[in-house]
């Protein structure tokens, strides 16, 4: 049965199936002039945006610093026959702007193909490296969604194309008592969440707990409770030893949560192996790492059950690399997507084209902000009354960018 590759010529792209076939039909000088005039990035953009919170926002990684805005770095990449693609990258004001319009980034990437994304993602490793500790990885973003745009594809359908839907859960972000924790739980399964994500930084283990159950006792036994200690971070205390983490994980099991997620601090290989041998309960983590080796060196010693890359941090194809090696070692992989609605597109598309991806974060703490009703968005990515996000179907991330939007957020520095 032959199987028919389309081709926009003389742009073309050549990824379908029968192209080979199709390549032994066509004079060779055309076959050649269609190899050499694949997509070419022409220009990458950095547009620094601050974009107000409805209310002021505590953090509980940040110990009391209230926060009135969110930041972000969102990168355009234009390709040489007009396609754009959107990628975004946390930043704090405007270092990734500054850093990314350098000559160092301009001369290895602009004029390449914008299909090669093993080299770009080599490049763009050595960038992190050299300009640590800034990372560049939402050019890739952008260049999976440009080419899933010329190839009129959806990305969960480029990179594996597993499943069309993804169960959410709500990732809330500040620290509460248990009484505001149960009722937020109440609203957002309201809304169509069966699972929420609950921070626990409290001085003593019976507080933690007690927010805990009182989710549980909110929600009952069909929804999935998370919790985060956040000890991956700098920030986030208080710092728990061993022992206060594997107490905590035998509590949590008692009230049937979902997993432990970054219980000790990142660097404390041996106890997180330690605990994830000793707790029934799953712990996860990975959320601040970076590197193809990196992941592979905790899921060698086994330090999470649960190994959560993000995007603007690793990249899509080196997040994609890892969850295979996790799917090897039969451990789940659940992307970070702390971010804006680009961030959660790109989670998103990641989750739905592995087969050990079970869940994923949809970052939400009303009324300061709702991940999927990013205003960057034309149309918003939602929950349904299912619990799941659907995949998209339009080619590349799936999402359109507001720019008028873009451009009322946008900083000057």
């Amino acid at each position: 049965m032959d199987c028919v590759c389309q081709i926009h010529y003389p742009k073309t792209v050549i990824t379908a199936y029968g192209c080979m076939r199709l390549a032994g039909q066509m004079p060779k000088a055309d076959w050649q002039n269609v190899v050499d005039d694949f997509l070419k990035i022409q220009d990458i953009q950095f547009i620094p945006v601050e974009v107000p919170y409805k209310v002021p926002v505590y953090p509980a990684w940040w110990s009391g610093q209230g926060m009135t805005t969110w930041r972000a770095t969102i990168i355009k990449v234009t390709a040489d026959d007009g396609l754009v693609g959107y990628g975004a990258q946390h930043s704090i004001k405007s270092e990734v702007k500054e850093v990314g319009e350098s000559r160092t980034i301009r001369e290895l990437l602009v004029g390449s193909d914008a299909f090669n994304i093993e080299r770009v993602s080599r490049i763009l490793s050595g960038i992190s490296v050299y300009y640590s500790p800034l990372r560049f990885w939402a050019i890739e973003i952008a260049l999976w969604d440009l080419i899933g745009k010329a190839t009129h594809t959806p990305l969960y359908k480029l990179l594996g194309g597993y499943q069309d839907k993804v169960l959410a859960y709500a990732s809330t972000g500040t620290s509460k008592s248990p009484k505001e924790y149960a009722e937020d739980a109440t609203k957002y399964l309201e809304q169509g969440f069966k699972a929420i994500k609950i921070r626990i930084h409290s001085e003593k283990i019976t507080d933690d707990i007690a927010s805990v159950r009182a989710v549980r006792d909110a929600i009952g036994s069909d929804a999935k409770i998370l919790a985060d200690a956040n000890q991956g971070g700098p920030f986030s205390g208080p710092i728990w030893s061993y022992e206060r983490a594997l107490k905590t994980a035998k509590e949590l099991e008692k009230l049937d949560v979902y997993w432990l997620e970054e219980p000790l601090h990142h660097d404390a290989l041996n106890d997180l192996a330690k605990l994830s041998a000793a707790a029934d309960i799953l712990i996860a983590g990975g959320e601040d790492e970076t590197g193809l080796h990196r992941f592979q060196q905790l899921l060698e010693g086994n330090c999470f059950d649960v190994i959560q890359p993000d995007s603007q941090q690793t990249g899509i194809w080196e997040s994609r690399k890892i969850a295979a090696i996790a799917e090897a070692r039969f451990k789940l992989f659940a992307p970070h997507t702390w971010g804006t609605g680009i961030n959660l597109a790109a989670g998103l598309h990641l989750a739905a084209a592995v087969p050990n991806c079970p869940i994923l974060e949809y970052c939400i703490d009303l009324p300061a902000f709702d991940q999927g009703r990013d205003p960057l968005l034309k149309e918003p990515l939602t929950v349904e009354n299912d619990g799941y996000l659907r995949l998209p179907e339009k080619p590349g991330l799936g999402i359109e960018i507001d720019e008028q939007a873009l451009e009322r957020f946008k900083t000057k520095g």
